[in-house]
C-alpha cells in the first residue's frame, strides 16, 4: 500500500528535490515516489500557497471627475 504523506512532508520532499539538482524522473525513482504523484502534489501545493499569498486588495473610491477635452 502506498504511504500517505503530509503536505508538510511534502514539503520537505519539494526542498529535497530542488537541492538535489536531480531531475524529476531520478529524483523519484530515488525515493520511490511516483513521477505523476509527485508533478500533481507540486502543482497542488503551488496553487494552495498562491492563493494564501493572493486574492484581493482594497480599491479607494475616488470621485468621478473625467473631463474629456475636445
Amino acid at each position: 500500500m502506498a504511504k500517505r504523506r503530509t503536505d508538510q512532508e511534502w514539503q520537505t520532499l519539494f526542498e529535497k528535490y530542488q537541492s538535489s539538482h536531480l531531475s524529476q524522473r531520478v529524483f523519484c525513482e530515488r525515493h520511490s515516489l511516483s513521477l505523476s504523484t509527485f508533478y500533481a502534489k507540486r502543482q497542488q501545493l503551488q496553487c494552495s500557497g498562491q492563493s494564501q499569498t493572493g486574492g484581493f486588495i482594497k480599491a479607494e473610491v475616488v470621485e468621478k471627475t473625467t473631463r474629456y477635452q475636445v
